[in-house]
């Protein structure tokens, strides 16, 4: 390690697509701090999300209190896997030094970058901040800071609590948002396998063309108060979109099928709703033995199957490759599968 060098890291919590907003945030912060920096674990559930967000101190109890990097197979509330293993970080190893941290013990974490003592360590304890480059006003943001302040911080380590929101960095100047943009672009999935599946089952369905994605999130504690009124929704905006016969011809499915991403089931109670009004209608349970790839993929940090695990990033990318997508606002996997959606399109369209 280069004895000047100066690092960067934060804690991870929630769900994988709350995550990858962190880790898009860290790695920006990186680059523009001109930090090396060091990668938390991908945190994997088989449900619920387990770790929420919390202040600093409680964060890493939590973290520290459901560690599973050991090598046996008893159940565990999450497990550690690498970000390589699911992203394109072409574009990220080309523009800053990064380095993985395997664990939550803090001792370790010094002892590693050679910290001796406490005052080498600036913590940021208060998720609230956001950081900007320029504004004419900031009264918008909850608590404001200038990135130029957090140049200034000279400590060898700046660790950062929780880095999630889409709007925790606001970024004006263009060299910074061309960077964001760039990475945001570039750092998609492309775990093979997975790709090989998603490829797989849209053409059982019958290709791009065929279909479009829809999302209705209704396992999650934040969703369940809402469920019926999420699956009201996603039924109405349909019928108003589309010509009522278009989605409901049983003999042909066509000319409009509908995949749906969703943690319910064909057997889901608030679901059904759905399913009698659009009985052309597909699930990932419905491509079960195309699946069958997954349950061979292991964890590299402790031989962890990730069948479970990864299930849902099948979902995320066929609900993706359809000609439109329709969202469970509020949720940030609506979000990523909207913006995927985009990119997919747009490239269609440019390699027509």
């Amino acid at each position: 390690m280069i004895h000047d060098e100066k690092y960067l890291t934060y804690l991870p919590h929630s769900g994988f697509h709350n995550q990858r907003i962190e880790l898009e945030n860290g790695i920006f912060l990186a680059w523009f701090l001109n930090r090396t920096l060091i990668i938390p674990p991908l945190l994997m559930y088989k449900g619920p999300s387990l770790i929420p967000k919390n202040p600093f101190d409680e964060l890493y109890m939590d973290l520290l209190n459901h560690t599973s990097f050991n090598n046996n197979n008893e159940a565990e509330p999450y497990i550690g896997y690498s970000w390589e293993e699911l992203m394109n970080f072409t574009f990220v190893k080309q523009n800053i030094k990064y380095i993985y941290r395997h664990n939550f013990n803090f001792t370790n974490l010094k002892e590693s970058l050679n910290i001796d003592y406490d005052n080498e360590v600036y913590n940021i304890t208060n998720y609230r901040q956001q950081y900007f480059d320029y504004l004419n006003s900031t009264k918008d943001l909850v608590e404001p800071v200038n990135l130029d302040y957090l140049n200034k911080i000279s400590e060898k380590l700046l660790h950062f609590g929780s880095l999630f929101s889409s709007s925790k960095i606001i970024t004006q100047l263009p060299e910074n948002r061309n960077f964001r943009n760039k990475l945001k672009h570039m750092m998609l999935p492309n775990n093979p396998t997975i790709l090989n599946i998603v490829d797989k089952i849209v053409d059982k369905i019958g290709g791009t063309n065929s279909y479009i994605g829809v999302h209705a999130r209704i396992g999650d504690l934040r969703f369940l108060w809402s469920e019926n009124e999420t699956v009201k929704n996603l039924i109405e905006t349909l019928q108003n979109d589309y010509n009522h016969t278009d989605l409901k011809n049983v003999s042909t499915c066509l000319p409009t099928k509908i995949y749906l991403a969703t943690d319910g089931g064909h057997n889901t109670a608030s679901l059904q709703p759905f399913f009698e009004t659009f009985p052309c209608v597909y699930v990932r349970d419905d491509f079960d033995d195309l699946l069958e790839p997954l349950r061979s993929l292991r964890n590299p940090n402790d031989d962890t199957i990730m069948y479970e695990f990864l299930k849902p990033f099948v979902d995320l990318l066929v609900v993706s490759r359809g000609n439109k997508f329709y969202p469970t606002y509020t949720s940030t996997f609506s979000r990523y599968a909207k913006f995927l959606n985009i990119i997919w399109l747009k490239n269609k369209l440019s390699n027509a």
